[in-house]
């Protein structure tokens, strides 16, 4: 398979710590270059992993050797930096969620078809052996009645974007766009229903926490929260008729993590399961590269991102009403 050729546009901690990491070790890809208006970061940066460095993002565009752009910016400017990108000819990566809004996100979709462009939300966790456990567990267990997947964060000294109402900071799209995208992975071919929702917000206007009650077309019920400024939590428990599933840190992982998975029968008897470490981010860039030769699989992950900025609309405008 072709190496493709990557450029970096935002490296923010996230970025260096491990997407570029990842890439580095890739075999499907070489990083061209990075791309920030800090130009310490892209000094420091381009020394460490011996690329081009650009401070002006029209540079990094119109370089031929690069075909794919990693957008790891804050949230409320994606769109515009997906649109350019996308017009410059590149595919994109994208970090999640795509936009924080609706319209927006459709728009992208229908830009990148018709410029023949690969556009994915970067949602690494899909590509853990973990999530696959999950899946599993979700279509072999008999009866799948209920879901509690819960999503929360300390208070960060450095918050960056996310205190900025004005880059959709706040937790609803920063953490919440996980839990929802969990669901529709889990039961991609169901309608989901927004049986209740809300979400707080601090005395500045900024949302700080959220809950939402879902109901798939089959009758699973799925209870959704998610929160900033709290003690950490990121697990998962599914309840069957056949017996009950749990496992921590679905979403968020730190390096060399081995999740556990704790298994009840339907009379309660439990069995623990151990996974090993693995690679989340340098999988996902592989899948990436392999996704570009497949068409029908590019449609799906278009549709897949359309699904997840609707049920997040559909929850923001249930608690408008």
């Amino acid at each position: 398979m072709t190496r493709q050729n990557i450029a970096v546009w935002g490296i923010g901690r996230h970025a260096q710590n491990r997407i570029l990491p990842a890439i580095n070790a890739s075999s499907f890809m070489e990083l061209i270059g990075v791309c920030s208006r800090n130009i310490t970061v892209v000094s420091q940066c381009s020394d460490t992993w011996d690329c081009i460095g650009w401070t002006n993002p029209d540079e990094m565009l119109s370089n031929p050797e690069v075909n794919i752009v990693y957008i790891s910016t804050p949230i409320g400017i994606h769109y515009s930096m997906v649109k350019k990108t996308l017009n410059s000819g590149k595919h994109v990566w994208c970090e999640k969620p795509l936009t924080c809004n609706y319209d927006h996100t459709k728009e992208l979709i229908s830009l990148s078809k018709r410029k023949n462009r690969v556009l994915i939300e970067a949602f690494m966790y899909l590509h853990h052996p973990q999530f696959k456990r999950v899946l599993n567990f979700v279509n072999e267990t008999k009866n799948v009645t209920s879901i509690i997947c819960r999503f929360g964060i300390p208070k960060l000294e450095k918050p960056g974007f996310r205190n900025k109402l004005n880059l959709c900071g706040g937790a609803f799209w920063d953490i919440a766009s996980y839990n929802t995208s969990l669901i529709l992975s889990l039961f991609p071919n169901q309608k989901i229903e927004v049986i209740f929702a809300e979400i707080n917000k601090d005395n500045t206007g900024l949302d700080v926490n959220g809950r939402s009650l879902l109901r798939t077309s089959k009758g699973v019920t799925a209870y959704l929260e998610w929160s900033s400024g709290v003690a950490y939590k990121n697990e998962i428990d599914i309840w069957s008729e056949e017996g009950s599933f749990f496992t921590e840190k679905i979403f968020s992982k730190p390096k060399n993590y081995k999740p556990i998975y704790y298994l009840r029968d339907k009379n309660g008897n439990q069995s623990i399961e151990h996974e090993g470490e693995y690679e989340q981010f340098e999988e996902m860039i592989n899948k990436f590269v392999k996704l570009m030769l497949n068409e029908s699989k590019i449609a799906i992950e278009r549709k897949k991102i359309v699904d997840r900025a609707k049920l997040m609309k559909a929850i923001a405008n249930f608690c408008k009403n």
